[in-house]
């Protein structure tokens, strides 16, 4: 949503941090007696290198609630702080039943995790896609592709068997 800078009441912000700087712009923040919030999520490790425990589902991103026109200068200047978000003359903000909904599937772990919601396919697996042009096949998983969300399947199809990238959301098992 966007906001005037004249913004009566609080409101959260969206504000654009240095990179890897959401945690370290949240406690300036709070040191500043401003209340600032980044929702982290918890990903499955890809690789060696990959961080470990929850990161920002935002990266880049802090929500920063408060009365722009009183405290714009304290979030914009504050250490690791790039920019507030802004669109022309009006301001980027959320609401304030998002930041609360985002809280509330947090719960006591302090972070999100995605993998409650979906499982990511097995390699082997059978499947059946239920959605797009390739609604009604069947095929095997043979590579998850998290990234993008998608998955390669081998489909057997009119002319032979076939190499395929759907939409993970769109198969289910067979």
């Amino acid at each position: 949503m966007l906001i005037s800078f004249n913004h009566p009441r609080q409101i959260w912000l969206v504000v654009r941090t240095k990179p890897k700087q959401e945690s370290a712009l949240v406690q300036a923040l709070e040191g500043r007696g401003v209340a600032a919030y980044c929702p982290k999520v918890l990903e499955p490790r890809l690789h060696a290198h990959a961080p470990q425990g929850p990161v920002p589902l935002f990266p880049s991103y802090v929500f920063a609630q408060c009365v722009p026109n009183e405290k714009y200068v304290a979030v914009r200047y504050c250490p690791g702080a790039s920019s507030i978000v802004r669109f022309g003359e009006e301001l980027g903000a959320v609401e304030d039943e998002f930041v609360a909904s985002l809280r509330e599937r947090e719960g006591e772990r302090g972070y999100l995790v995605f993998a409650d919601a979906r499982r990511a396919p097995l390699k082997g697996s059978h499947v059946r896609v239920v959605k797009g042009p390739l609604q009604g096949l069947e095929g095997i998983v043979t590579h998850y592709l998290p990234a993008k969300d998608r998955v390669r399947l081998l489909l057997t199809m009119v002319g032979g068997v076939r190499n395929v990238e759907v939409d993970a959301r769109h198969i289910r098992r067979a």
